[in-house]
This record gives structure tokens, C-alpha cells and sequence, in this order.
């Protein structure tokens, strides 16, 4: 699945991308505890990623990077189940502190670039 930069809007202030097939946005969104990256269908409040970053802004982009290589080799028509399957939290709550390490982990072989 490959993203294309798209008008911010509530759910994704800072960041938002749409699926080429339009199925699915992803995105990141400021808040007063930090960033957040979410994910869901297009059009609709993200129920797919809601990641918590933290305060630091250099996060965002190695661990968005990290979602679109995961991400990369998923058909647009995938269930949201599918999708949260490529994850480390798999059916959990994404958690920084404890699924950070394993999301970057693949990252750092197989860079992706953002769109």
C-alpha cells in the first residue's frame, strides 16, 4: 500500500496521507502530551493506530517510516485486522515504551522514504 500527502484535517493536523486506493488515512497529530500517529479508514475518526509519541518531534518521522514499511507490501483492500497484524502490539494498544524497539527494529534494514 503507498500513501500520498493530503489537506490536514482534525484528526491528522500535522500530517496526513491517504491511501492511493482512498481506503485509508494515516497521520500524525499534535497534542498537549505530544504527538500522536493514528490510523483508520478515510473519512472517518482513526480506530486502526492511535501510537503515542511523546513530546519529542524527532520520533515522528523514524517511527512513521517504520509504519509505511510495514505497511508497503499490504494490499489497500486489507482488513483492519490485517493491517494490525504487520504490527508488533497486534490486537493491544500501541505502547512507546514497550513497542517501540521492535517497530524500528525492521525499519533500520529496509529504509523507506515518506511521500
Amino acid at each position: 500500500m503507498t500513501f500520498r500527502r493530503a489537506d490536514p484535517t482534525p484528526d491528522y493536523r500535522v500530517l496526513r496521507l491517504v491511501s492511493n486506493c482512498g481506503r485509508w488515512e494515516l497521520g500524525l497529530n499534535d497534542y498537549q502530551s505530544g504527538y500522536r500517529l493514528r490510523m483508520g479508514l478515510s473519512g472517518r475518526p482513526p480506530s486502526l493506530m492511535d501510537f503515542c509519541l511523546g513530546r519529542d518531534p524527532q520520533l515522528c518521522t523514524p517511527v512513521l517510516l517504520a509504519v509505511l514499511c510495514r505497511l508497503e507490501n499490504a494490499a489497500g483492500s486489507s482488513s483492519a485486522e490485517e493491517l494490525d497484524a504487520l504490527f508488533p502490539w497486534r490486537g493491544t494498544r500501541p505502547d512507546l515504551r514497550l513497542h517501540l524497539e521492535l517497530l524500528l527494529e525492521r525499519q533500520a534494514s529496509a529504509p523507506a522514504t515518506l511521500p
